[in-house]
């Protein structure tokens, strides 16, 4: 029996010989190799170039955030730096600000001294804030806003302006 179908011919034409010039003339079959090789060595080449750009990019890519660590860790030292400073400022205004120190300063190098019983001069000072007072009149408010019936007026004063 046939080998599934390799010596039997379909139909009543003969079956076509296959035949490969480049397998008879030694010539030709060495061009054949020749560019058959040429083309696998440029793809090759291309494969190198691209996977070396590929590496450059990513060389390039640590190398910017190495830079940007080194910038960080510069301008964290400054930080540090001067944030010490600064605890270090605050520290020498405490030292200025004891009250022994400002007495010390006042009486040797201001010659001030400590004023005599009959010297003293007592101020009352009344019991409600001044500054609230001030802020009301600034602000154009009158002492009758206190109350409700003040602040109702107001209201509707500022009402009847937004209408107008």
């Amino acid at each position: 029996m046939n080998q599934a179908g390799k010596n039997y011919v379909y139909g009543s034409t003969a079956e076509k010989l296959q035949y490969d010039v480049y397998e008879e003339n030694k010539v030709l079959k060495a061009k054949k190799i020749h560019r058959s090789n040429s083309k696998e060595k440029a793809k090759m080449v291309w494969t190198i170039l691209v996977v070396f750009a590929m590496c450059l990019a990513v060389m390039y890519r640590y190398a910017m955030i190495t830079e940007m660590n080194y910038n960080v860790y510069k301008q964290s030292k400054v930080y540090n730096d001067l944030r010490n400073e600064n605890s270090n400022i605050k520290v020498q205004i405490e030292k200025q600000l004891d009250l022994n120190n400002i007495r010390e300063i006042a009486e040797k190098k201001l010659g001030m001294q400590k004023p005599d019983k009959h010297q003293r001069i007592y101020v009352k000072v009344p019991k409600y804030d001044y500054t609230k007072v001030a802020d009301n009149y600034r602000n154009g408010k009158s002492e009758a806003t206190d109350n409700m019936f003040g602040l109702l007026v107001d209201k509707v004063g500022q009402f009847s302006k937004l209408l107008y």
